[in-house]
C-alpha cells in the first residue's frame, strides 16, 4: 500500500453551506483542482446559503475547531502552505483563528477576504465589536480582499466614499498607519462595462483588472476569486499575475452560469464544470 505523506496543505478557514457551490463549497472545489491538498475549519455548518432560501440551519463549530486544531498538533507531517480565511460570523471565534495562523502559517500567505458588509452597512448581526475584531485579524493578512463597504469599515471611514483613485489611496495608507501591512485587492468595483478587482501593484502602481459585466447578481464569486487567488499565489507567482489570472479563470465560471435556465438558479452558487476542467488541463500541462 502506497502512503502519502502530507507535508504542505492549503488550509481553509470559512462558512460552510450544505447546499450548492457556495463559500468553503466552491473554494476546497478550486484549490483540489488546483492539486492542493486541503485542511478544513468550517466557521459555522449551514443547511443553504444566507441568502435566497429564508432562515438557513446553523451548527456551531467553535469547540470542534480547538478539537480539531488540537489533534492536528498530533500530527508530525501536517504543514500548512498558505491559508484563506472568509466569512467568519462569530467574534468568539477570531481569537482562536488568530493563534492558528501565529502557530502555523509564519510569513506564509495568508488571504483574508473581511465578508461582514455591502451595499453600504454591515451585514445583519455583525457589530462594531466584530469590525474591531476584523480588523485585528487582518494584520494577520499578506493579502486582504474587500469589497468596497468592507474597505471604508476596516478603515473606519464613512462607506459613502466613492471609489475614486485618491480615495483608495487615502484609504490603503490609512490601514498601514493600523498596522494592516497586506497587499489589498477591492473587488467588485465597476469601471465602465466591466467589473474586477482594484489594487495597487509594484508594477503599476494602482491597477484595475476586469471582465464584461453581466446582468444580475452571481452568488459566490468573491469565493471562487479568493481560493484561485491562493492557489496561483503559492505557486510564488506575482500579485498582478495572479489577480490577472483569478479574473480571467472567475470568468469561465460566471459565463457558465450566465447560460443556465432558470435565473433563479444563479442562488446555488456559481457553476464549476468548465472551471475545473481549465484548471485540471492547466495541471497537467
Amino acid at each position: 500500500m502506497r502512503v502519502v505523506i502530507i507535508k504542505e496543505a492549503a488550509l481553509v478557514i470559512e462558512d460552510f453551506s450544505a447546499l450548492g457551490q457556495i463559500s468553503m463549497v466552491a473554494a476546497l472545489t478550486v484549490l483540489q483542482s488546483m492539486d492542493y491538498t486541503t485542511a478544513s475549519l468550517p466557521t459555522t455548518v449551514l443547511s443553504t446559503q444566507t441568502e435566497c432560501f429564508g432562515d438557513p440551519q446553523r451548527l456551531s463549530t467553535n469547540q470542534w475547531i480547538k478539537n480539531s486544531v488540537d489533534h492536528w498538533q498530533l500530527i508530525p507531517d501536517l504543514d500548512f502552505k498558505g491559508a484563506l480565511i472568509g466569512y467568519i460570523g462569530h467574534q468568539s471565534l477570531i481569537p482562536l483563528i488568530q493563534e492558528i495562523l501565529l502557530a502555523k502559517l509564519g510569513n506564509r500567505p495568508v488571504i483574508v477576504d473581511p465578508v461582514m458588509g455591502d451595499e453600504g452597512k454591515l451585514y445583519p448581526g455583525l457589530n462594531n465589536n466584530y469590525l474591531k475584531a476584523m480588523q485585528q485579524l487582518c494584520q494577520h493578512a499578506t493579502v486582504l480582499t474587500p469589497n468596497w463597504t468592507e474597505l471604508c469599515l476596516l478603515a473606519n471611514q464613512p462607506v459613502s466614499l466613492k471609489p475614486t483613485e485618491k480615495n483608495v489611496q487615502r484609504l490603503l495608507s490609512i490601514l498601514q498607519s493600523n498596522k494592516i501591512d497586506a497587499q489589498v485587492v477591492i473587488t467588485g468595483i465597476t469601471k465602465g462595462s466591466e467589473i474586477g478587482c482594484l489594487f495597487r501593484s509594484r508594477e503599476e502602481g494602482l491597477e484595475f483588472i476586469g471582465n464584461r459585466r453581466l446582468h444580475g447578481h452571481f452568488y459566490g464569486t468573491g469565493d471562487t476569486f479568493a481560493a484561485l487567488l491562493l492557489g496561483l499565489l503559492l505557486t510564488d507567482c506575482s500579485l498582478t499575475t495572479a489577480v490577472r489570472t483569478a479574473t480571467q479563470l472567475l470568468a469561465v465560471a460566471v459565463n457558465e452560469t450566465a447560460q443556465e435556465e432558470p435565473f433563479t438558479n444563479r442562488k446555488y452558487g456559481l457553476r464549476l464544470g468548465q472551471l475545473v476542467k481549465q484548471l485540471v488541463t492547466t495541471d497537467d500541462k
